[in-house]
């Protein structure tokens, strides 16, 4: 029986892992990125952790956006996601969050698939 990509539906013969909803997704942070600077605010401000849009004005509709990429993003389960995606996902991954504002801690992720 053939596996199934959760994120791209393509056949895959990778077993199941624990993975999120969706992968990230470059244009949604790119998105995030874009209104941070037109802002004139810090990522973090806004996405992350420690942050708080008490004090940002953000429209009700990029407000539904972020709560649902969060809700994407951050639910796991078990599922097989498909080499090309677990890589895409793990290059963006270290763009955003490894190489960016959150990798305070200079943490590396050496992400191999054989």
């Amino acid at each position: 029986m053939a596996k199934t990509c959760s994120w791209c539906h393509k056949e895959t013969r990778l077993p199941k892992v624990f993975a999120a909803e969706s992968p990230l997704l470059e244009w949604m942070e790119e998105k995030i990125n874009t209104y941070c600077e037109s802002e004139g605010i810090d990522r973090e401000e806004i996405w992350g952790e420690n942050s708080d849009w008490n004090g940002i004005e953000l429209s009700e509709s990029f407000e539904i956006e972020l709560l649902t990429y969060d809700e994407l993003t951050v639910t796991v389960s078990r599922r097989h996601i498909c080499r090309d995606c677990l890589l895409e996902d793990d290059k963006i991954y270290k763009k955003y969050y490894l190489d960016g504002v959150f990798n305070k801690d200079n943490l590396d992720s050496d992400f191999e698939l054989n």
